[in-house]
């Protein structure tokens, strides 16, 4: 079995990231792995027998073979790998209570789905015919099996160092690399607000890096994190409707960081090995004053280390074969 990530060339989108984390854990568990995109892939390589990790919107030249299977991701066009006849395809989607956008529109009842790791439920198909419906295609299909999955900390169980929890902090400096967006879907500036209010009032420094337009890579994502005062993840109003999981608690609490949080929703699936106010503004005071609890950090890391890494994930994944 070879491991296949199909996708976009490093640091060229977001979702490269999530791609190199995969390709790395895949690695370390011993996989043979290749990561190969649309603008360069081998023209003599073995597509048999392939397991691919890929996009919807990154596939335009992935190989489809009769006996690989197939996890896509943001997948628009489902007949396109099924007509095909490959061995198995899986629509692999957010773990949300429900979406809506340019590609999905569902709903996800968690109590009747089954739960194959944390942050990971599987739904396979029924004998039925099912609508595909969105800003791309429309039609009737057979149903296909669906993955439904939160990314994790790009750091392997054996990175976690807990000395981090000691990591000097620039206590007048917050570093922020994120959305940060005062409109549209994904809006966040009204819930960031009264938190960035209560930096100011305690003169601390809220510096924001937008990925989209300034790419860091991981080594010194992960280095401002590290010296920041605190490891801040917000959730807008739509992810707090929405139950949006975020990679970014799991990989501040992996950097030794209390995690923080202002969705229930992330609180829960946490098991509570993390910092939840609904109110920003009095979450800023309350992670200023438990920052320094390392007993909680500590437990909060070990959590995170058992079953929030792309190690996990791919436990997970590998179950449904």
């Amino acid at each position: 079995m070879k491991i296949v990530i199909w996708g976009y060339p490093l640091n060229s989108d977001t979702h490269s990231y999530i791609q190199s984390s995969f390709y790395k854990a895949f690695k370390h568990l011993g996989y043979e792995t290749y990561w190969f995109h649309d603008g360069e892939y081998p023209e003599d390589f073995d597509w048999n027998d392939c397991v691919f990790w890929t996009e919807g919107f990154a596939d335009k030249n992935i190989p489809l073979n009769k006996t690989s299977t197939y996890f896509v991701h943001v997948c628009p066009d489902p007949a396109r790998y099924i007509n095909e006849g490959v061995k198995r395809f899986i629509d692999v989607r957010y773990n949300h209570l429900w979406h809506k956008d340019h590609v999905y529109e569902y709903s996800l009842d968690k109590s009747k789905v089954e739960k194959v790791g944390h942050c990971c439920y599987f739904q396979p198909k029924k004998s039925r015919r099912v609508q595909v419906l969105n800003d791309h295609h429309q039609y009737w299909i057979e149903d296909y099996d669906k993955f439904y999955v939160t990314w994790a900390t790009n750091s392997l169980p054996e990175e976690f160092n807990f000395e981090d929890i000691n990591y000097p902090r620039e206590n007048d400096k917050i570093y922020f690399t994120g959305n940060l967006s005062a409109n549209g879907r994904c809006e966040n500036y009204s819930t960031f607000l009264p938190f960035i209010n209560e930096c100011k009032k305690n003169n601390i420094e809220f510096i924001h890096n937008d990925p989209f337009t300034n790419p860091l890579n991981d080594e010194e994502v992960i280095i401002r994190t590290k010296k920041s005062v605190l490891g801040v993840d917000i959730r807008g109003p739509e992810h707090l409707r929405n139950g949006y999981i975020p990679c970014r608690v799991f990989k501040s609490i992996s950097w030794g960081h209390l995690g923080m949080t202002n969705s229930i929703e992330v609180f829960n699936e946490l098991e509570g090995h993390c910092l939840f106010k609904e109110n920003t503004g009095t979450l800023f005071y309350d992670a200023m004053e438990k920052k320094n609890d390392l007993k909680f950090i500590k437990n909060s890391m070990m959590y995170v280390q058992e079953n929030h890494t792309y190690v996990n994930r791919i436990q997970s994944i590998m179950s449904l074969l």
